[in-house]
């Protein structure tokens, strides 16, 4: 069974997962609803429990979402509430399976929860069907036959006369069959000998065609502007237009606003389930974006400059301004083969030295 915990507290929910774990459970956490709609559809847990007040949306609203979904309408979901946070007629309206008070204990919570799963399983899996006993087969009483009764002594009377039968007429003896006509043997069939067919010769490869020689340079009287560096890529949207991003093509995104999620978060999350695709950022000092590779982080672009020193002045950037969005767009590895690679090394090594880069910004 496969459980998703919804729950931005970073400290409470490590002690839920624990108990559910020990209870055979395999545990995702998400701190966010729309973090928790983009796990699910990556991992298809079986049931989804959720605090009522996530930061983004409501734990109601995260349940109306998920029914709305054909593919996750059958995911059984919880909703934990606290003091004041009880709404019965939004959560019988959203379908909420199982509403649980905050006071119960871990282990009251995940008992409830595996109950309610495993009552689902048992719902849903067919009867066995049994096979009626074979019909009685009833034996008809045996008679019982009359004792005799006693008879008198008969007498003795001759037997008259046999006259022997005529003997009957003897059969008409029928003529012996005719003898069967020989069948015809079927034809025979003769093929003459298959030749081997010659080995094919591959054809000589024809000379290479002459290469022209070039024309000459002709100065310009005006001077030429600068081409772009290929390794940076068109601008990112602008925050208004972040939202339409990836309705075009019909891959399925996931995003929202920096602050409920940073972007290392975002990273590590991206890196975990090992996703391709681009991560657009738009702040407003500009737009950035990190592309993905199979979990690892191969590009990064913000403010005129690409590669690590990019990742790290838009991990700053995000961190100085608020109010930026995000989203993520996944895409097929064919569609980066032509994505400069500017990041070797990995997403553990890459954020660490990031951290220590901005610490050291803080203490100058």
């Amino acid at each position: 069974m496969k459980a998703l915990l919804v729950d931005p507290d970073p400290q409470r929910s490590p002690v839920l997962a624990q108990a559910l774990a020990a209870a055979g459970v395999e545990v995702s956490i998400a701190p966010s609803a729309s973090f928790a709609l983009t796990m699910l559809e990556w991992n298809q847990q079986d049931v989804i429990i959720s605090r009522a007040r996530l930061g983004d949306m409501e734990g109601h609203e995260l349940c109306a979402i998920v029914r709305s979904d054909p593919s996750t309408k059958e995911v059984r979901f919880v909703l934990i509430v606290g003091p004041g946070e009880n709404a019965p007629r939004q959560t019988a309206a959203a379908g909420v399976d199982l509403l649980l008070p905050d006071a119960l204990s871990n282990t009251t919570v995940v008992t409830r929860v595996v109950q309610l799963v495993r009552r689902q399983q048992d719902e849903t899996t067919p009867a066995a069907s049994v096979a009626p006993p074979p019909p009685a087969v009833l034996t008809p009483p045996t008679p019982v036959a009359p004792p005799p009764r006693p008879v008198a002594s008969p007498r003795v009377i001759a037997p008259p006369p046999v006259t022997p039968a005529p003997a009957p007429p003897r059969p008409p003896i029928a003529p012996p069959p005719r003898p069967l006509q020989p069948t015809t043997p079927p034809p025979q069939w003769s093929f003459p000998p298959m030749k081997p067919a010659p080995p094919r010769v591959a054809p000589a490869a024809a000379p290479p065609a002459p290469i022209a020689a070039p024309p000459p340079v002709v100065p310009s009287p005006a001077p030429v502007a600068a081409s772009p560096s290929p390794s940076v890529a068109a601008p990112a949207p602008t925050m208004a237009g972040l939202d339409t991003v990836g309705t075009q093509t019909g891959a399925r995104t996931f995003q929202g606003a920096l602050g409920v999620l940073e972007i290392e978060e975002l990273t590590q999350a991206i890196a975990v389930g090992g996703k391709t695709g681009r991560l657009v950022l738009v702040l407003s000092t500009g737009g950035g974006l990190v592309v993905f590779e199979n979990g690892r982080v191969t590009h990064a672009e913000y403010g005129g400059q690409a590669g690590e020193a990019a990742f790290g002045a838009l991990v700053a950037a995000s961190h100085r301004e608020r109010g930026g969005k995000f989203c993520f767009i996944p895409v097929h590895p064919n569609e980066l083969r032509n994505q400069p690679k500017t990041i070797v090394r990995g997403v553990e090594q890459l954020l660490l030295d990031v951290a220590r880069t901005m610490d050291e910004e803080k203490r100058a």
